[in-house]
């Protein structure tokens, strides 16, 4: 006998002899089985070839899954925000349209004139603050109008204040700057100047540019070109290219005048380019240092009649040094548009007193024997020439002892500037 028959009959044997197995479960259930099992070793395969692969790439897969899982749930907080608002918009809706068509308790009824009358109050209150920004609005933005003094006199003396502020302009008519001296009133100040008091600067870039200079009968001159900026008792102003001030004595004398006339509580006057550079003027050169400003000081005063056919007080252009000079040249005509406040037959000395100045008279002069206005702007010339000295005049040998508010037994008031007017917001 062969090994290989040898090894079958054994084998036969073998199987004869084993127990013999019933498997009483379902086909189903065994085949299941199997394809679990061959699908489990697929797996267990697939996951030994890729596990090298997926521990390089896990932090990254991480990070990417946290980011749309954060995505997710912050859409779905929003969705669900946003839809627990619509549902509570809705229902509120609903509720109040079921609250109108159903009979309510006394006590609803109660509350809910309490809400309307409060929501009518809240609406009542936000329209008074509203007309009260309007009319703060207008009143700050609104066009200016210059009202002259309701007085006799013609200049600004600190009684005539009221509690407002002076604002030194000036009004240009051709190649020359007129003086005035506007106030302000102090509710206006207190509006565009709350807790502060403002210089000249800060008064000149408020309001020069609601002045109308053409409706008083003079040119369209302010604001001036350029910018200023001040740096303590130093003025800066910043010049464009191409500004016209130097072009000639026309154009540069009303531009230094206005200036001193303005900026009086300045001491000094820098002009430059835009860029910092100093300006060159023309026939001057380059304006390396700053020019000092004298202001109104050591000035007399005059007549000044104006195409519009006012009047008005005006300082000289000639430069004095003395107060005795000044009111000697009050007495000479210097051009056909400066015209003396002195008629040519009265004649007058000049003294001081401790300090005060005293003009008399030589012969007894009667105010009644002058034009009314001209006999005012006489006594108001005389008042202003001894103040741009920093002193006080008193008149002697007039006929009168009152002359409009003027008490001419005392020394005259000290004025602020000539050419009043009061500023006020057109209506």
């Amino acid at each position: 006998m062969s090994n290989m028959e040898n090894e079958d009959r054994i084998l036969d044997e073998l199987l004869s002899n084993m127990p013999k197995f019933t498997d009483h479960r379902p086909k189903e259930e065994v085949l299941m089985r199997v394809q679990t099992e061959l699908e489990g070793h697929k797996i267990e395969d697939k996951r030994n070839k890729v596990s090298g692969s997926v521990s390089r790439w896990m932090p990254l897969v991480v990070s990417v899954a946290s980011v749309i899982l954060l995505t997710f749930l912050v859409s779905s907080y929003i969705n669900e925000e946003t839809t627990m608002k619509e549902e509570s918009k809705a229902d509120r809706s609903s509720k109040e349209e079921s609250m109108r068509s159903m009979d309510v308790t006394e006590e609803s009824v109660e509350e809910d004139k309490s809400i309307e009358t409060n929501d009518s109050k809240s609406k009542e209150q936000e329209q008074e603050q509203a007309n009260e920004m309007t009319t703060m609005a207008s009143i700050v933005e609104s066009p200016v109008e210059l009202i002259p003094l309701n007085t006799a006199a013609t200049a600004v003396y600190g009684d005539s204040l009221n509690g407002g502020t002076v604002f030194h302009f000036s009004l240009v008519e051709n190649a020359y700057s007129l003086p005035v001296t506007i106030i302000i009133p102090k509710e206006q100040i207190a509006i565009d100047f709350p807790g502060i008091t403002p210089n000249s600067l800060q008064l000149y870039e408020r309001y020069a540019e609601m002045i109308d200079e053409e409706a008083l009968g003079f040119n369209d001159y302010h604001p001036y070109k350029g910018y200023f900026v001040a740096e303590e008792n130093v003025l800066k102003h910043y010049l464009p290219e191409g500004h016209g001030y130097d072009t000639a004595s026309g154009t540069s004398i009303p531009y230094w005048t206005s200036i001193n006339e303005i900026f009086a509580d300045f001491d000094w006057l820098a002009r430059l380019n835009e860029d910092g550079t100093p300006s060159v003027w023309d026939q001057f050169g380059p304006l390396d240092e700053p020019t000092p400003l004298t202001g109104v000081n050591g000035r007399y005063y005059h007549k000044y009649v104006a195409l519009n056919g006012e009047t008005y007080l005006t300082s000289n252009v000639n430069e004095v040094t003395t107060i005795s000079e000044a009111f000697d040249q009050m007495k000479k005509r210097e051009s056909d548009l400066y015209i003396p406040v002195i008629p040519n037959e009265v004649t007058y000395s000049y003294r001081d007193d401790n300090g005060t100045s005293v003009i008399q008279f030589d012969e007894p002069l009667d105010l009644t024997t002058l034009d009314r206005k001209d006999a005012t702007l006489m006594i108001e010339a005389f008042a202003l020439t001894a103040a741009s000295f920093e002193t006080e005049v008193k008149l002697e040998n007039i006929v009168q002892q009152q002359w409009e508010e003027f008490d001419l037994t005392k020394t005259l008031p000290k004025p602020l500037g000539p050419n009043g007017f009061i500023l006020q917001t057109k209506q």
